[in-house]
């Protein structure tokens, strides 16, 4: 007899919910460790710079809006400065166009990019080129570089980050799920240091 469609989800489900509880404490103690790192360059006057591809793309404009805008409107808060590298179609087109695609986020990085803020890269499989080659320009700016991505071994972007976030996962969708919870945390826990939110 075949599972039904309720039944599946239901066990889709509980799985997800048996990686969060099984990986609690890694996932809190990165949050917190990301958290300090961001808020201590927010505090400074730096700027937040996510970048990704695909659903990661999303996940940059996502992230970016929670910090410029706010995570809850029912907690109303000043601006954090936080810009997503994945937005400017003109940009990103006109250089993928004449240059390669692997640049378009270094290429912003290095233009826009000051010692001191923080690039936020996002590639589920951790070795993206263009974030690859993103993270290494940050560095050579001065900045650092927060990595999320999947639970993978030897991982190009290992190496050039001063954090990796790794969901506990190798499943793109589940990567991608979690790191969204991250997100929120650490979000939540800048926003309790820079603005003494309870």
């Amino acid at each position: 007899m075949t599972e039904s469609n309720q039944e599946l989800i239901l066990s889709r489900i509980s799985h997800r919910i048996k990686i969060l509880q099984d990986n609690a404490e890694y996932i809190s103690d990165t949050c917190s460790a990301i958290a300090e790192v961001l808020a201590t360059s927010i505090k400074s006057g730096n700027k937040l710079m996510f970048c990704g591809n695909g659903g990661s793309a999303a996940e940059s404009q996502h992230m970016a809006a929670e910090y410029c805008a706010t995570l809850d409107h029912n907690k109303p808060r000043e601006g954090m400065p936080a810009i997503a590298l994945t937005t400017d179609t003109s940009l990103i087109t006109a250089w993928a166009n004449d240059f390669g695609f692997e640049g378009v986020f270094q290429r912003q990085v290095v233009t826009l990019g000051n010692s001191g803020d923080i690039l936020i890269a996002y590639s589920t499989s951790g070795n993206s080129k263009n974030i690859c080659m993103a993270a290494k320009a940050a560095k050579s700016k001065g900045m650092k570089v927060i990595a999320f991505a999947g639970n993978h071994k030897n991982m190009a972007i290992d190496p050039l980050a001063d954090i990796v976030f790794k969901s506990p996962a190798i499943q793109t969708p589940l990567i991608q799920e979690i790191h969204t919870i991250a997100g929120h945390e650490i979000c939540s826990n800048v926003e309790r240091i820079v603005f003494n939110f309870q």
